[in-house]
Order: structure tokens, then sequence, then C-alpha cells
């Protein structure tokens, strides 16, 4: 029993992070840690207008940690800023199986004029609000007659799992640009705020869904208790997203969409502490 736990204590000293490779083409000046890197899945087959600067990948380094889709998609953008590259395309993911608990990814990367042209999902944050070029799905008038635009954004978890240690739980929430979509005589800031604050009331929910699972001590060893939570919390965000379209007549009642705009800036504050994983 002894040497046991001995064993215990010498793997968790050589636990390590997810192991991350590059090889590199073309050599090109690094960007700045908040540049804008769009990422592209194994799916998406958009035609990418540039060369290819080389190729990234993050892998199971040995009983590597803190290796969820969530973190090595942010350890791939580090890389790719390295190496001077705003565009990442997915071209291989491997789930966690019997092998490795971890996402392991390989990908191309680009330097793209406008990297935002490429976005299939945006990711809300206080310093980038919504354009009317984010709106890039077809409108359907037939479904939605009536209606000037439309905006689809949600919220989601993900944990992850380690041989160690119980993993982290991370939350996202994001705009999706091919399911939203605007009808030429929308296209004014009126309508554009209206649609922000959607996305704003997406951001509420999933800060309260952060502070619901930190309160609960929520980790990757009790999912089934996360996905109520999420649950009963999505639910109330979908709730009270149609209730904001009905009190505002979808953004015609100018009074009632100004007072929704101030208590959604208040709501943010108030979960300001959650604003992040």
């Amino acid at each position: 029993m002894k040497n046991y736990y001995q064993i215990i204590m010498f793997l968790a000293l050589i636990a390590c992070s997810p192991k991350l490779k590059s090889s590199i083409l073309k050599t090109l000046p690094p960007l700045p840690k908040e540049a804008i890197v769009v990422v592209l899945g194994l799916s998406d087959d958009q035609n990418i207008e540039s060369e290819i600067i080389g190729s990234i990948i993050a892998k199971d380094g040995g009983l590597a940690v803190n290796c969820t889709f969530y973190e090595n998609v942010q350890n791939l953008k580090v890389l790719a800023r390295k190496h001077g590259a705003n565009l990442i395309k997915i071209t291989e993911h491997k789930i966690p199986d019997n092998w490795s608990t971890c996402h392991r990814l390989e990908a191309e990367i680009y330097k793209v004029s406008n990297p935002r042209s490429y976005e299939t999902q945006i990711e809300w944050s206080e310093d980038r609000k919504l354009t009317w070029d984010d709106f890039k799905g077809q409108p359907d008038t037939v479904n939605y007659p009536n209606t000037l635009a439309i905006t689809n954004s949600g919220f989601g978890y993900e944990s992850g799992v380690s041989m160690l240690k119980s993993g982290k739980v991370f939350v996202r929430s994001v705009f999706n640009n091919f399911d939203s979509w605007v009808v030429p005589e929308g296209r004014n800031d009126y309508v554009l705020r209206h649609e922000q604050i959607h996305f704003d009331i997406t951001e509420i929910y999933s800060r309260k869904l952060r502070k619901e699972l930190a309160d609960a001590k929520i980790t990757s060893n009790n999912s089934a208790k996360a996905q109520l939570i999420f649950d009963r919390v999505f639910n109330e965000m979908r709730k009270r997203q149609d209730r904001y379209d009905q009190e505002t007549q979808r953004g015609d009642k100018k009074e009632t969409q100004e007072h929704w705009e101030a208590i959604v800036t208040l709501e943010l504050a108030k979960y300001e502490l959650y604003k992040s994983n």
C-alpha cells in the first residue's frame, strides 16, 4: 500500500501540458496577443485565399492535463500568432479515447487579409460588437415573415477528464454567423442595437451558468448535475429572449428597447466576475 501511494505522487509530479509542435514553411513576424485568429472546423470547406504558412499540432505529451478541445484551440491560437497567422484550419481531430484523455488537433495555418470574412462563430467580447457583415445567413422570410433580422446565439459547456485529477468546466457564449441574417431594409443602426442585445442576453446567462457551476463545485466528476444546471439556465435564457422580443415588439417600441438596454448593461456588470473561464 505504501508503494502505491508513492507511485501516484510520482505520476502527479510528471504530469504535463499538451505537446505543441509546428512546421513552418513561410516566416512572418508574430502577431500581437489580442489579434483575432479565426478557427475553421474539420467540415468547413471555405476557400482560403492565401498561401499556407505551415502546420501546427496539439497532442498528448504523456499524462497530459489541460487539453480539452477548448484549451487546445486556445493553444493553437497562441502558436498561430507566434508564426504570424490569423486563420487556423483544423485538418485532424482525435477525441478522447482509451489511449488519451486529450483532444488531439492538427491544423494548417494561414495569414489572410480579412480573417473576419471567414468567421462562422463569434465568441462574445465586450470589445467586439456585432456588425451587419457578421450576419451571413440567407433570410428565411417564409418562416419569419415581417422579420428584419434574426440573431442565432447560444452557450455551451465542456469539461475535461484526466487520470490524475478532475477536469475543469469551460463555458462559451457564441454568435452563429451563418444562422443569423438580415433583410436589406433592416440594415440600420437601430435594428443592429436590438440584435446586439439578444447576444448580450446570451452572455448574461453564460456568466450565470459559470457562477452556478462554480457555486455547485462542478467538475468532470459530476457531469449529470452539470447537465441539470445547464438545462435550467439555458431554458431561462430562451424565455428571457422571447420576453425581450415581446416587450419591445421586436425593437419597434423604442422606449422599451432603451429600458432593456439599461437592464442588460446592469446585469452584465452584476456577473462581471464570471465573464471568463
